[in-house]
This record gives structure tokens, C-alpha cells and sequence, in this order.
């Protein structure tokens, strides 16, 4: 199974439905929150993918959860968009509240800037932002592939001239 992983979107919903449109080998996209609207008007594009997201610090007023453990393909997935884990200040929140959860997968977003390693068993993930990098990074999401060999974790560059 090939998931495609967004966050801090910011209201560009035009890149959300270019970077989906990119990705036609997906089976399900996962948005990490800032704003929650954008992906939620791509759900209604793409009837035949699998949507999960949650809630970002800039989604007032949203009922959706700030997290959310999901299972695809056998694996558990904890999503976050990382604020209430203290993700700027490192993962190690993160990876517990994972663990603890039987997750094998955390991904998160909220810093703006692409991570994706191994953590003793727990593979981590922030597919960075979209619409507005920080660090020197550049637009970015996240990929990821299950398979009964593995799991395969990227953060690819988004190029929009395509």
C-alpha cells in the first residue's frame, strides 16, 4: 500500500490537489492538520482514496482530533500535527506516545521542515509543508510504502511546475 502524507497546507488547496494528482498510484492520503478545510475539499475530489487527518494548531474550531491512531495494511499509524508533543523540541514524546500505543509509524508536522527517521523500532515522519517551508527546506510531503517486505519511509521535494 503507497500512502501519501501532507501537513500545513495553509490554505493552498490548489497544492494539495496537484501533489494528489501527482501521486495516482496512492491509496490513501494522510493530512496532518494547518488547515484541516484543504484536504477535507480534496476528499470530495478523490472518492476512491482513503482520507485521514487531524487537527493542526491553526484549525479553530474544527471538531476533528488533535490525534488519531489509525491501522492499514496491519500497521499502526499514529497521527499527529505534533504541537501537543512537543515536536520542536525533539521526538522523543512522540515516539513513546507511538510505542505506547502500538504504533510502528508516528508521523507529524507542525515544524515546517522534513524528518524522517528510525527510531529503536518506530519509523518517524514530518513530510514538512507545502506552501511554506522553514529552515532552508524546501516544499515537501511525505511517502509511504507497506509492503510484506517492509516499510519504506521518503520525503520527496514537491515541484510545482509540473
Amino acid at each position: 500500500m503507497k500512502i501519501l502524507v501532507m501537513s500545513d497546507s495553509h490554505g493552498r488547496r490548489d497544492l494539495v490537489m496537484k501533489c494528489i494528482r501527482q501521486h495516482p498510484d496512492v491509496q490513501a492520503v494522510i493530512h496532518l492538520g494547518d488547515l484541516v478545510s484543504d484536504i477535507k475539499d480534496a476528499e470530495k475530489s478523490f472518492p476512491e482514496l482513503a482520507f485521514y487527518y487531524v487537527k493542526g494548531n491553526c484549525d479553530f474550531g474544527s471538531n476533528v482530533p488533535a490525534e488519531r491512531l489509525i491501522t492499514l495494511e496491519g500497521t499502526g499509524i499514529l497521527l499527529t500535527h505534533g504541537h501537543t508533543q512537543g515536536v520542536k523540541y525533539g521526538v522523543s514524546g512522540l515516539v513513546g506516545t507511538a510505542r505506547k500505543n502500538g504504533a510502528v509509524i508516528a508521523l507529524f508536522g507542525h515544524t515546517h521542515v522534513p524528518y524522517n527517521k528510525y527510531h529503536n523500532g518506530i519509523y518517524v515522519l514530518n513530510p514538512g509543508s507545502l506552501s511554506s517551508p522553514r529552515d532552508c527546506s524546501r516544499p515537501s510531503y511525505g511517502l509511504i510504502e507497506i509492503t510484506p517486505q517492509g516499510i519504506l519511509t521518503n520525503t520527496p521535494e514537491f515541484v510545482q511546475h509540473r
